[in-house]
Order: C-alpha cells, then structure tokens, then sequence
C-alpha cells in the first residue's frame, strides 16, 4: 500500500509540473489578440496596421485645445526646413524635430507630445499622411464634433511643415504646415490637404505606435 502511494504522489507531481511547464510556455491573451481597425487597444482606436498586423497607430479619442503650429516670429523665422516628412511612421520623428526647434509652450506637438491619457504618454502630432488615415477612419475612432455643421470649419494640424517661401532677398522661411479638413463640406472643393500658416491654430488630434 505505502509503495501505491508514493507511486500516486510521484505520478501527481509530474502532473504538476508537466501542466506548469506547459502554462508557462502558452502566449499570453495579448499576444494572441487579433488585432484589427477600429479596435480599442492601448489607450486608443487603431486606425492603421503594418503588413505584420501586430504593429500600427492608434488615434486618441478625443481632440485637445486648437493651437498653432509654431515659431515663425520675426526676426527668428526659420530658413532652413524642420519636420518635412508627409508619410506613415513619421509623426513621431516630426514633433520631436519641431519641439527641439521651438521652445514656445502651447504648441501643437507640444500638446500632443505632453499629453498623459488613458496610461500612455507616448503621444505626437501625426504626419499629414497619418492624419489622412485618421480621416479616413473616423467614424471608428470618434470623438469628433459635428463635422457636418455649415457653420463650422473642422481643421487639424499635422506635424508636416510646408513648403519654402521666397523672402524677396534671395532666401527663403518655412511659413506654412499641412493640415486636413475634415468638414463635410471642405473650404476648398475637392481638397482636404492645404497648407496654412504657422501662427494659424488647428485642432490637435494625438496618435501613438505600438
């Protein structure tokens, strides 16, 4: 009986740690989530996925204070370009580039990049082609006002600057940045993508990688 016994117990335990091993190797809940547009996930709604589909953007869920691009005060105009890049992936390296620049304190990378929400504070301003997607997707992300109101103009700031302007001496300023017009009905027919001046304040729409 007592050789019965130890041969139970033994047979139990390496049950036991044949089930903890296994456990201990299975992929957490997370790593098994299919991950998808429009799905709420790390502070946000993900509004693009790399061909991976494990990594990608996610848009915060609500706007913050309108504010200017920034730094075009003279005699300090910038001559030399700061935050060029339009395409996806480079919000992040734009406002970094721009809050670097620009010291002024409520600007619109500076917001976004300050912003501590819902556990991460990670966030940027997005590019101008980020911001697109954004558009793209927002009736999965939200938070919008109503982008249908004639008597409002719905405009957000990208972290793209624009292009060079001559200053009549042979040089030129950076004066200008990409936004997007997201109203229904666009101020300019058919275009969502302009340019506008620095000192004009936008709406501030974060983003962050994962």
């Amino acid at each position: 009986m007592k050789k019965n016994n130890l041969k139970f117990f033994a047979q139990l335990l390496i049950a036991i740690l044949l089930f903890t091993a296994c456990s201990n190797g299975d992929d957490t809940p997370e790593e098994n989530l299919l991950l998808e547009i429009g799905q709420e996930y790390q502070g946000g709604i993900i509004f693009y996925l790399d061909d991976s589909g494990e990594h990608g953007l996610i848009a915060y869920q609500s706007d913050l204070a309108e504010a200017p691009w920034g730094c075009v005060s003279y005699p300090d105009l910038p001559s030399t370009p700061i935050a060029q890049n339009n395409g996806i992936g480079f919000g992040e390296q734009n406002t970094l580039a721009i809050i670097n620049f620009c010291d002024e304190p409520n600007i619109a990378a500076r917001l976004a990049y300050t912003l501590d929400g819902n556990g991460y504070a990670d966030w940027y301003l997005p590019s101008i082609d980020e911001l697109a997607l954004i558009y793209e997707n927002r009736d999965f992300i939200g938070g919008f006002p109503d982008l249908s109101d004639p008597n409002n103009i719905f405009i957000y700031a990208s972290s793209s600057e624009g292009l060079a302007s001559e200053d009549g001496n042979g040089g030129f300023y950076y004066l200008s940045y990409f936004v997007c017009d997201f109203s229904d009905t666009t101020v300019f027919p058919n275009a969502r993508k302009i340019l506008t001046s620095k000192i004009n304040s936008t709406r501030v729409r974060p983003i962050r990688s994962f």
